[in-house]
């Protein structure tokens, strides 16, 4: 028998959706389409916990749940106590809805939350229950038009589950990953990670080199759902651990000058249960040679607008050109930041691979042509 198809949508950071669709290629999912924000699916519920297993550029996987007009709150009430909410939610389960309103007559979020309670507590015979979410639930409303999402993440997809230590401004997994996709990298050649700070960059890299499906080691939403299949997950935990390499094709480094971001970083790397698929030095990025003809180097170097005319980041950025330009001239390079005097300060040429929103702070991944 054929399974039942539903509709999903991918979240993602704004810029990143070509890089998640090519995720969702990867793992046999074909049905596609990107739009501002993340790219809509249809599948089975398998290609749902395949989603959330091994996409490694997105930040939750909703599932569409409903839709219909409404412009005044009784008929918002009798619309949505008829969709099928035992699908999804237990008798009981506190629940946590956030709602967006656009250009409609419903226009109060927090009473559209309020009777969207009501109309959950309706449908399931049941009062809410108390205590941590554990169901997220959206609700956006745009032209007088109502679409009902339900998460089946839970915390944000780029927790992997791995990072106990941080330093100052950490960048996101999922950030990290995605950059490191669209550069093409599998693993297959070197990878230098000159400002590794908590080790991001240099273990999703890890994580790519060996093929390790990144929601192998947390929990998701979806295992609280009413149906949840615990024998198809194992089953797709088992097939992820069978495709894994033993070892990374090529070596993997993480360069900082501050002891404190090192030693953060191998806390991390254990946490990952990598091994030495890593090694993590403490020196002056300058000092660096490179080991071998070709490979990637990348870094995440500080940034921001008052950061501009800061003269100690102008000169930071001239050895970075010097250490692209000059110490790694044939390696392929790239550089997470805004596209400002910084940059410029490297004097080498540097082309847009991917434009993205990080943290409200619009960035750019640059990359020598």
């Amino acid at each position: 028998m054929a399974q039942q198809q539903a509709q999903f949508f991918a979240v993602t950071a704004p810029g990143l959706e070509n890089v998640c669709a090519r995720e969702l290629l990867g793992i046999g999912i074909e049905n596609l389409q990107l739009v501002p924000g993340g790219v809509l699916f249809s599948g089975s519920f398998r290609d749902l916990y395949q989603a959330n297993l091994w996409l490694r550029s997105a930040s939750r996987i909703l599932v569409r749940f409903g839709e219909f007009s409404a412009r005044d709150f009784p008929t918002l009430f009798r619309r949505l106590v008829r969709l099928p909410w035992g699908r999804f939610i237990k008798p009981g389960r506190h629940c946590e809805v956030r709602v967006s309103c656009h250009r409609s007559r419903l226009s109060h979020s927090g009473r559209v939350a309020e009777t969207t309670l009501e109309a959950i507590c309706k449908a399931l015979g049941c009062s809410a229950g108390e205590g941590e979410a554990g169901q997220k639930i959206y609700l956006r409303i745009e032209d007088d038009h109502c679409q009902v999402s339900l998460d089946s993440s839970g915390a944000l997809l780029h927790r992997r589950g791995h990072r106990v230590a941080n330093v100052a401004a950490p960048l996101r997994e999922n950030l990290a990953a995605a950059c490191l996709l669209a550069l093409g990298y599998d693993g297959s050649h070197s990878l230098i990670d000159l400002m590794t700070g908590s080790g991001t960059f240099a273990i999703e890299a890890a994580l790519i080199a060996l093929n390790r499906a990144p929601g192998l080691q947390r929990e998701f939403t979806f295992m609280i759902w009413p149906k949840y299949r615990q024998g198809l997950w194992q089953q797709l935990c088992e097939q992820a651990r069978r495709q894994e390499r033993p070892t990374t094709p090529a070596t993997i480094s993480g360069v900082d000058s501050n002891p404190l971001a090192i030693a953060a970083a191998e806390q991390n790397l254990k946490a990952a249960d990598l091994g030495d698929a890593i090694r993590f030095c403490c020196q002056p990025m300058q000092t660096l040679v490179a080991p071998e003809s070709e490979g990637l180097l990348i870094c995440n170097p500080p940034y921001g607008e008052r950061l501009g005319k800061n003269a100690s980041l102008k000169a930071l950025y001239h050895d970075l050109g010097l250490i692209y330009g000059d110490l790694f001239t044939h390696w392929q390079g790239a550089i997470l930041c805004p596209e400002n005097e910084l940059v410029r300060a490297t004097g080498i040429p540097l082309v847009r691979q991917l434009q993205f929103s990080n943290g409200g702070i619009r960035g750019s991944l640059l990359k020598k042509p």
